[in-house]
């Protein structure tokens, strides 16, 4: 899965301009330079590979006409053609859920493209594009939802790139505010099994969890917001069956998901989203194996997980819409067995 930063130069230009101006496709051929077949197909992949996954589940031959539908590029008989699929397909509706969420804050004013109801009765237009709280989630996308890190804009990310560079316990202050030693954060602990625990960690995954696998959280403000991106190295690559899922905890029947993700073929994962009121009532980031059985995502053991403690006081950098503020950076690493 990829990111909207990670996405190639082309496909990201073709999804802000039809979202952002409401560009066609042959607009944007004369704009770019390159054939309308072209722009087409580089705006659809693009919308497969932000959310691959759960396209799986949907017929090829639908896969285009709901990317066009999600970037406005269809109109009459197309949109209700599509709209009429949707009614039918919880597939459909859930890969369509996963894009909006993905991609809503680029459509201007908040104008999304409605998601119809199942025929059946079922989910509403705008269900919660993350997996539900509990052990089994049922017909619901993979893919983290509408506030990826990946929205905030290039200057933002540029900004996080910089304080994910900033070596863990030496921070120095930012243009605004000084920074003293954290004797709160988790940078540079870990907790003992005992402190760990707080549930049975029995998954559904057959997989020994490798100890060499870690991963860290950091915890930030930008925009008014707190945010969290998760990053992870050692883990047993995703395949078509298996992901892994990001969890505010406290223990198996106290936590909170904060969407699920796929790794790259090495065992690299990356995942980020904006953190709920009350994140701070959970003591751990927990992240777990999910299994998928067809549209049913079951949760697994833990893999990886970190006390969520914050810094005494703030690093910030940058100054107005860039600026940005570290609250937290947590170690995570596998339970011990």
């Amino acid at each position: 899965m990829a990111t909207f930063g990670q996405l190639s130069a082309e496909q990201r230009a073709i999804v802000e301009l039809v979202l952002q101006q409401g560009k066609g496709y042959d607009e944007l051929s004369d704009l770019l330079g390159m054939p309308e077949p072209r722009v087409r197909e580089l705006a659809r992949d693009a919308l497969v590979d932000l959310a691959p996954l759960s396209a799986r589940g949907v017929e090829e031959d639908w896969r285009g006409q709901l990317a066009d539908y999600v970037l406005g590029q269809q109109v009459g008989p197309e949109v209700t053609a599509t709209r009429g699929h949707l009614r039918r397909s919880e597939a459909a509706r859930a890969w369509t859920r996963s894009l909006v969420d993905s991609l809503e804050q680029l459509y201007p004013n908040g104008e999304l493209p409605s998601i119809p109801e199942s025929e059946r009765g079922g989910r509403g237009a705008r269900g919660p594009g993350a997996a539900a709280r509990g052990p089994l989630v049922t017909g619901t996308p993979l893919e983290l939802g509408r506030q990826q890190l990946a929205l905030l804009g290039a200057g933002a990310v540029l900004l996080l790139l910089a304080i994910l560079l900033w070596p863990i316990g030496v921070l120095t202050g930012g243009d605004d505010d000084s920074a003293s030693g954290s004797g709160s954060s988790s940078g540079g602990t870990q907790t003992q099994a005992s402190d760990q625990s707080g549930g049975d960690q029995s998954g559904a995954g057959d997989q020994t969890v490798d100890p060499r696998s870690q991963g860290q959280a950091v915890i930030f403000r930008q925009g008014g917001r707190d945010q969290v991106l998760v990053s992870a190295t050692g883990l047993a690559p995703s395949t078509e069956r298996s992901a892994y899922q990001v969890w505010l905890y406290n223990s198996e029947d106290d936590r909170k998901s904060m969407g699920a993700q796929v790794t790259d073929q090495r065992g690299n994962l990356q995942a980020g989203k904006a953190l709920p009121q009350g994140y701070r009532d959970y003591r751990f980031i927990d992240v777990t194996e999910v299994m998928v059985d067809g549209q049913q995502f079951r949760t697994g053991r833990s893999v990886l997980r970190g006390l969520l403690e914050l810094r005494d006081k703030p690093v910030t950098r940058g100054r107005g819409d860039k600026r940005i503020s570290l609250l937290g950076e947590i170690r995570l690493l596998p339970l011990p067995s």
